[in-house]
């Protein structure tokens, strides 16, 4: 059962690059949907279940709400240079490096000599499953992706990610007493770099129609985020996290079939190559102590 509530994130996330590229709209208006719908739901949940919150047990879920927010906005911006079935696996490919890194230095996770050989070597296999999902064929023909200025969103959103996972871990604190902190630091964020970025226009961006579907994207990633941080009380920051960045499988393959991003034969092949690294790496992640 931990494995699966571990596993439920991949899915409900999975699917929010594609509505975000099927609804278009400004990265700013997309952020300020996801917000509106991640609050919600912390909100909803938080009315029915009243957990107890302390100080730290709201300050650091919050804190990682907030560079969330900021990473979310990279990701989606790099969409506008890249298609979403190749940023998507450089996007998880450096949390998976990252995050992991966190829990093993921070959190004493992969205590055991073993583990930490095997969890260096899953993280070895999902960087070269990274690379071989980005493989672009030069001889064919076709738009140009921005890599210069997509991959750089990609690294600096990663940082913010990792933030947001690695955070609410410090209290330990469960899924429950956690999510609605982590909601409401999602909204805020969105806010300041919205007005930072946009200034007044932002009020515009606010109601507009892309901004209020884009609600559905948070509210499908507030159920995973409460699924993720249960299953880092049960699984931990290093098992946890590689569990739920399955979600490449999700957006990636959803991108070529949903989206129709061309890829030709040779280049799907390493895509489903690369795929397959990152999901072994995953499970061989999810299984250390």
């Amino acid at each position: 059962m931990d494995i699966l509530i571990g596993i439920l994130p991949a899915l409900l996330w999975g699917v929010g690059p594609l509505i975000a590229t099927k609804f278009g709209g400004k990265p700013i208006e997309q952020l300020l949907g996801t917000g509106y719908g991640q609050l919600v739901v912390g909100i909803v949940i938080y009315i029915f279940t009243r957990p107890a919150i302390s100080f730290n047990e709201f300050l650091w879920p919050f804190l990682g709400g907030v560079a969330w927010s900021v990473a979310q906005y990279m990701q989606f911006s790099s969409f506008t240079k890249m298609n979403v079935s190749s940023a998507m696996p450089i996007s998880t490919g450096l949390q998976l490096i990252e995050i992991p890194l966190c829990g093993v230095i921070f959190f004493g996770e992969w205590g055991s000599p073993l583990a930490k050989l095997i969890g260096f070597l899953s993280i070895a296999l999902l960087i070269l499953g990274t690379t071989c999902t980005s493989y672009v064929d030069k001889k064919v023909v076709r738009k140009k992706m921005d890599y210069k200025a997509g991959i750089p969103l990609l690294v600096i959103g990663s940082f913010g990610y990792t933030a947001c996972s690695v955070f609410p871990r410090i209290t330990n604190a469960s899924g429950l007493v956690g999510l609605l902190p982590q909601t409401f630091g999602m909204m805020l964020g969105a806010l300041i770099v919205a007005f930072i970025l946009n200034g007044s226009e932002t009020f515009g961006y606010l109601k507009s129609k892309v901004t209020m579907k884009s609600g559905i994207i948070g509210i499908l990633g507030g159920l995973g985020t409460l699924a993720y941080l249960t299953s880092l009380k049960l699984n931990g920051v290093a098992n946890a996290f590689p569990l739920t960045q399955m979600n490449v499988v999700v957006s990636t393959i959803g991108g070529l079939i949903i989206l129709k991003e061309h890829k030709n034969k040779k280049e799907i092949t390493f895509t489903v190559v690369g795929l397959l690294m990152i999901v072994i790496s995953a499970i061989l992640i999810g299984h250390l102590e």
